[in-house]
């Protein structure tokens, strides 16, 4: 017997119990520490959605906050599905990355290959650069395409009307959703599949993940969490699009996804680091996205995220393959501090402090308007200022927003008097002349309309919104 060889291995399972015992301490301390942050948060009005925290490839903490369909009164749950918006970008590069692997496409296929439809432009735009969001193709959104019922032919159909790209193929990173919904028919294409049909016979199904979509009508009765916006009202997902986003799906399925990204289930070790590899330019310098993934340094790791956002949904997931460690939160009521709570569910993975996101004083004042009125909730905001909390959120974006809530809703002389009170705080700011030009401007008030709109131009020439809606007003051009 080999004495030396049976003392070291009773140490090394000593030693292995003694660090079992300590990483699950770690981990109870952490998922005690997320704990009380969320609760905190659902206690504040500052979230509503599902929440899951992984650590050493084990999920540490899962859980859902609030409701998910107001109108049924049902609650969140770690298996409610959630519209991914962006998320779905991960999705549609992975269903990519499959053909490739079996050569029934190449990322230097040119665009022009699957849609000769495009002007000659297309011949130089590839697969990688609709990966990369490199290829020059303008996003639909910024064409003001975006409506409910949109569709992927929809967007073809503009797309293939632009006489040139935004840039040479290459040259730049520019985010655009079109690069995706073109993606998407590519898949359709090639595969001879819906989109939807691929990605659950490939990805969906094999991974176990029984609570994800894509979404078309024939899904909109089906238990599903329903977005709604800030103040309330319902904003919920109204697109069929696809590729660019069109999945719904759960933080408990999200998290399968993410733990087979670790093995080969889906496709080879070699195949897949093609996601986690930065895009290159045309000048030899790298962008900080690979095929649907964000890339970025934390402590000297290399870590991978996306974040998305509709109507009112927001949804997050950071991987931190070093650790095996992963966030991922879906909520259906727009708040806008989802990085703030990301920072500090990564704090407190790393054993730091954070702090709280402040509190939104648009949220706070528009409940004094429903019941008060708008003089109310302007004296409420004085109060407010004046007592200085470092607690509550001031910003310029606060009042901004809930003047346009109020606009959106046909009050519009009160939400001029939100506006103006804008102005008022930040003087120095062109949007907030903008959107007090566009309150006057519903409200047939020309004279002042154009008054904030020159406002807006000489504190921000470039504000090309300011300069078409003076030509508007004016019928001539800004300089005559």
């Amino acid at each position: 017997m080999n004495f030396r060889r049976v003392v070291s291995t009773t140490a090394l399972i000593s030693i292995g119990l003694v660090w079992t015992t300590s990483t699950n301490c770690l981990a109870q301390t952490k998922a005690s520490q997320i704990a009380a942050l969320m609760s905190s948060l659902s206690e504040r009005g500052q979230f509503n959605g599902s929440i899951l925290v992984a650590e050493q490839g084990r999920m540490i903490y899962e859980r859902g906050f609030g409701t998910s369909d107001v109108k049924h009164n049902a609650a969140f749950s770690p298996n409610t599905p959630v519209y991914l918006a962006s998320l779905t970008k991960q999705f549609t590069a992975l269903a990519i990355i499959m053909l490739a692997e079996r050569n029934q496409l190449s990322y230097r296929d040119p665009l022009s290959k699957y849609f000769p439809e495009f002007p000659s432009y297309a011949e130089r735009i590839t697969i990688r650069n609709l990966l990369n969001h490199t290829s020059g193709i303008p996003d639909y959104v910024e064409l003001g395409l975006e409506r409910p019922g949109l569709t992927n032919k929809d967007v073809l159909s503009t797309l293939i009307r632009q006489p040139a790209p935004g840039f040479a193929p290459g040259d730049k990173f520019e985010y655009s959703n079109s690069n995706y919904v073109l993606l998407a028919l590519i898949i359709e294409k090639v595969s001879g599949q819906p989109y939807s049909l691929f990605l659950r016979q490939k990805i969906f199904v094999p991974l176990g993940m029984k609570h994800t979509f894509v979404y078309d009508q024939s899904r909109q009765k089906m238990s599903r969490a329903i977005g709604y916006n800030r103040f309330g009202d319902v904003s919920d997902y109204d697109l069929l699009t696809y590729g660019e986003g069109g999945i719904y799906s759960t933080v408990a399925d999200l998290f399968k996804w993410d733990l087979a990204l670790y093995t080969e289930k889906l496709v080879r070790h070699a195949t897949l680091d093609e996601a986690f590899t930065r895009g290159n330019l045309n000048d030899g310098s790298s962008t900080s996205y690979g095929f649907g993934w964000a890339i970025a340094e934390y402590n000297g790791e290399t870590i991978y995220a996306h974040a998305g956002r509709y109507g009112g949904f927001n949804t997050y997931i950071k991987r931190f393959p070093k650790e095996r460690a992963t966030i991922i939160f879906l909520t259906n009521h727009d708040f806008r501090n989802m990085g703030a709570i990301g920072n500090a569910l990564i704090n407190i993975l790393h054993d730091e402090s954070y702090t709280l996101p402040k509190l939104s004083v648009a949220e706070l004042l528009y409940r004094t308007y429903r019941t008060q009125g708008v003089a109310a909730t302007v004296q409420r905001y004085r109060s407010l200022k004046q007592s200085a909390d470092p607690t509550d959120d001031f910003s310029e974006s606060e009042l901004n927003e809930l003047g346009y809530e109020l606009l959106g809703k046909n009050q519009t002389q009160d939400a001029i008097e939100i506006l103006k009170l804008n102005v008022e705080e930040f003087p120095l700011s062109w949007n907030v002349y903008d959107g007090l030009g566009e309150a006057f401007m519903k409200n047939g008030n020309k004279e002042l309309a154009i008054e904030n709109y020159k406002k807006s131009l000489e504190l921000n020439p470039k504000n090309s919104n300011a300069q078409a809606m003076l030509k508007k007003l004016t019928g001539q051009p800004r300089d005559q």
